[in-house]
């Protein structure tokens, strides 16, 4: 089995048990972006707003960290193929180019989901040494306490899912 089906495998198993964060959380709040390169930035901003706001920042490092690489992936890879309707015209999708951030909070557990609207689902990789790219997935892995990624229920592209869980010791309430 590859390293990148393990990864999905693993995450997708813990998914289950984190689930209800964002089915009924205490806190939501949703961002829809452009999907240019100010998404990025645009969305950490979100994200130090509303962690800060839900008394969470004891969090913000990790949640920020994987929230720019969600959105950087949503950014760069995120649009789907150029289609071409009947008479060899592109056709235009006005919600196309868009992603959605949306951050939720339940009993110390942040989950985050970003939206895009390609349908191939991301691909962690081993980049060389030399790489000035690539590690994204990676890091999301090492900081997130699970991701997995799915098609979005109307097949018009998918969904990342990742979770950042308050370490027990925390004297946070």
């Amino acid at each position: 089995m590859s390293l990148n089906r393990e990864l999905l495998l693993l995450d997708s198993r813990r998914i289950d048990g984190l689930a209800s964060v964002l089915d009924a959380p205490q806190h939501q709040k949703s961002l829809t972006l452009t999907a240019d390169d100010k998404a990025p930035r645009t969305a950490r901003s979100f994200t130090r707003e509303a962690l800060t706001a839900w008394g969470v920042e004891d969090l913000l490092d990790h949640v920020v960290l994987i929230v720019s690489e969600l959105a950087t992936n949503a950014e760069r890879h995120g649009q789907p193929a150029v289609r071409l309707n009947g008479v060899g015209q592109t056709e235009h999708d006005q919600h196309r180019d868009e992603i959605t951030l949306t951050l939720a909070l339940q009993a110390g557990v942040v989950g985050i989901e970003v939206e895009d609207n390609s349908p191939e689902p991301p691909v962690p990789r081993i980049p060389s040494p030399y790489s000035t790219g690539g590690r994204g997935l990676l890091l999301v892995s090492a900081l997130a306490d699970a991701w997995t990624a799915c098609p979005k229920q109307n097949s018009s592209g998918k969904r990342v899912v990742a979770f950042v869980r308050r370490p027990e010791s925390s004297d946070a309430p």
